[in-house]
């Protein structure tokens, strides 16, 4: 009986790391996206940045594309905007706000 709950048990330690890590990375996320929203694009800059080195979505760097345009670094705007296209050439940039905030 010990051989069969064993594994069980590793595989529910396994699926709930990996939930609270993806929490984790979320929170990153809406953070940054709040930074972006106030107007703090280069805490924004450096969130992102954090952000895509271990959950590379197109819809974070697309935002960090945007932030470095807002803070007028176009060339390296234009590198992550090539990103997120390469990532999902079906991203619709006027739904990353709502799916980030929940649709708010």
């Amino acid at each position: 009986m010990l051989r069969k709950i064993i594994p069980f048990l590793v595989f529910s330690l396994i699926v709930c790391s990996a939930a609270f890590a993806s929490n984790g990375y979320e929170e990153a996320l809406r953070e940054a996206l709040g930074a972006y929203k106030k107007g703090d694009y280069k805490r924004a800059v450096l969130d992102l940045k954090k952000y895509v080195k271990t959950n590379p979505r197109a819809e974070a760097y697309y935002l960090l594309g945007y932030a470095h345009y807002k803070l007028g670094r176009h060339a390296e705007a234009r590198r992550y905007f090539n990103e997120a296209y390469l990532i999902d050439p079906e991203l619709k940039p006027e739904n990353i706000f709502k799916e980030e905030t929940g649709g708010k």
